[in-house]
């Protein structure tokens, strides 16, 4: 199965290596190139629920409390910023950002303009549909109208595929799952924690057609150059991994350590908690 990955790198591997990365020289501001001295200012969608979404003003989710978490490990004050996900590796490259944590899988293109941490969790690009639907693997629906986020690799991987009808883009996967419930179209594609997550709170008449089609390792991505602020983020990764705060907010969220699932899906395959 093809993967918009370009180095095929695991999360997984990232725990067998978190003791060589605790070897490092500590975080505490170090030699990173940042913004604001003292200061990590952090990226996301804030439109890509349970990773960033809003809670009334207040920004939360898997990815901020990670943010959060990382920065604290650094010795550095967080500050956050959102902004539409197709605009935030220009945001970095314009240095508005230290940092996206933002869901971001590498791939060739992006590799070019930004670099990136080791992978931080794995998940799965699927397909969802109406619960009526009869479908149970995508690529045998007959030229289906598929929503996805603009700016994802969930567009870039379906224009490559002869199966697919049309493609229409949203700000946010979110959107794009409301449209297809309320069938404006055929399917929606997107990260599949997003999906169970939205299907379970929101009670979503919804489900995944198959199994993943190809795996995300998602990273996070600084200014091109800047391997200082790399570094020293993956070893307050490692950290977090080590200690278990990763796994404590993971288990807030998801209801299970997201680093160490192959395959994107919640334990039981069907149904996720909440960390609220």
């Amino acid at each position: 199965m093809k993967t918009p990955s370009k180095n095929g790198r695991r999360a997984g591997a990232l725990v067998a290596l978190t003791a060589a990365s605790l070897a490092l020289t500590a975080c505490g501001g170090g030699d990173a190139k940042l913004i604001n001295e003292g200061e990590l200012v952090v990226a996301m969608s804030g439109e890509f629920q349970p990773f960033s979404h809003f809670e009334g003003d207040q920004l939360t989710g898997f990815d901020y409390d990670i943010g959060a978490a990382v920065a604290e490990e650094m010795g550095l004050e967080l500050k956050t910023e959102t902004g539409a996900f197709d605009s935030l590796i220009q945001g970095v490259k314009s240095e508005r950002f230290d940092v996206l944590v933002a869901s971001m899988t590498p791939t060739e293109e992006r590799d070019e303009q930004v670099d990136f941490t080791d992978p931080y969790y794995l998940s799965g690009a699927t397909v969802f549909v109406p619960n009526d639907s009869d479908c149970q693997d995508p690529t045998q629906l007959d030229s289906p109208t598929i929503g996805v986020a603009s700016g994802t690799t969930y567009e870039t991987f379906l224009s490559d595929e002869d199966w697919v009808g049309e493609i229409r883009t949203f700000t946010s996967d979110i959107t794009a799952l409301e449209d297809t419930e309320v069938g404006r179209l055929d399917a929606a594609m997107t990260d599949r924690l997003v999906g169970l997550y939205q299907i379970d709170q929101a009670d979503r008449d919804l489900r995944p057609c198959g199994d993943p089609l190809y795996t995300e390792e998602p990273a996070f991505a600084v200014r091109e150059g800047n391997t200082e602020l790399v570094d020293e983020l993956n070893t307050a990764l490692a950290t977090i991994i080590e200690d278990g705060t990763y796994a404590e907010i993971s288990e807030k969220w998801f209801g299970q350590n997201i680093l160490e699932s192959d395959s994107g899906a919640p334990a039981d395959d069907a149904e996720q908690t909440s960390g609220d």
